[in-house]
């Protein structure tokens, strides 16, 4: 569905305003106020430490009969955020709204009512990316190709639009369908500034998760933002194929010299295409001037037959 393709409402406030005293809401209360105007929430699909994710419907008030829009809220209570998620939080809303691809999840509405924020976008209704593989172990070469594929045009539309994710990972990588996935959660997406002498603005926000974190940000250094993006992109693409994660996230200091010295093992019997190797390798790199940057990727042969 494109961008505001229905007659959802746009970004707003709600009519109750957000000076009323904070001890007076309730998510109950937004789902009342959501209900009378043609939200129908239903059940909880996801949640974070500030945020839950909801099923839910929409049919305009005027039209009491029909089949309705299925969409997803998500409902983030600002009075549970961190100071760093409240930095942050303008940065996803401003992302959210300028990007408009078919493999990233579409925000069609952003209301506010009292301290809960509401974000209406696609529902995705085949769960993520991490289940998919859990589920089956892993993915065949075929479908893990078809799948990068997508995530690859994303991330390409997402890096010529001038923003980074920062927070790639396979929970973070929706399946609309068996054979469409989007990428999602804009939490920790950056705006990046124009390149200079070939890189990007360095950003000293040190985020992500540590599975998929590249060397250079778990150490605490300035870091491209793309170049963060691609190793946990090439991350995403090991535990596609394998169904393993390349690293072990439960010691820091650990996990940062296995990266550095490209200790990665594949599992006992799993036999690759070389060509995948060859991606992956040059996608997790812990030397940031050869790591394959998106362009690089999107004219790897393995990605284009």
């Amino acid at each position: 569905m494109e961008k505001n393709s229905t007659c959802l409402p746009k970004i707003g406030t709600g009519s109750l305003g957000v000076a009323e005293a904070q001890s007076t809401w309730s998510r109950m209360r937004v789902k009342n106020i959501l209900n009378a105007k043609g939200y129908i929430v239903g059940r909880c699909i996801g949640s974070g430490s500030y945020s839950k994710v909801y099923q839910a419907v929409y049919r305009p008030v005027m039209l009491e009969t029909g089949p309705g829009h299925a969409i997803a809220l998500k409902l983030i209570d600002r009075r549970r955020t961190s100071k760093d998620y409240e930095r942050l939080l303008p940065r996803e809303t401003v992302a959210m709204l300028a990007l408009n691809h078919p493999n990233i999840v579409s925000v069609m509405s952003i209301q506010e009512y009292g301290p809960f924020v509401c974000v209406f976008m696609d529902f995705c209704r085949c769960g993520d990316l991490l289940q998919y593989v859990q589920v089956r172990k892993r993915i065949s070469e075929r479908r893990s190709k078809l799948f990068f594929r997508q995530l690859v045009r994303a991330v390409q539309y997402m890096h010529d639009q001038g923003f980074c994710h920062r927070d790639i990972k396979c929970e973070n990588v929706l399946l609309a369908s068996q054979d469409y996935v989007k990428l999602t959660d804009f939490s920790f997406a950056k705006r990046c500034s124009e390149p200079k002498r070939g890189a990007s603005e360095l950003s000293t926000t040190y985020c992500g998760s540590i599975a998929y974190t590249a060397p250079e940000v778990l150490k605490g250094i300035p870091y491209d933002p793309k170049a963060h993006d691609m190793w946990s992109l090439g991350c995403v693409l090991f535990i596609m194929v394998t169904g393993t994660m390349p690293f072990d996230e439960s010691n820091i200091a650990i996990t940062i010299g296995h990266q550095e010295r490209k200790q990665y093992g594949y599992p006992p019997g799993v036999k690759l295409n070389p060509a995948i190797l060859d991606l992956i390798d040059r996608m997790i790199e812990p030397d940031v001037s050869v790591r394959a940057t998106i362009g690089q990727v999107a004219e790897d042969s393995w990605v284009l037959v």
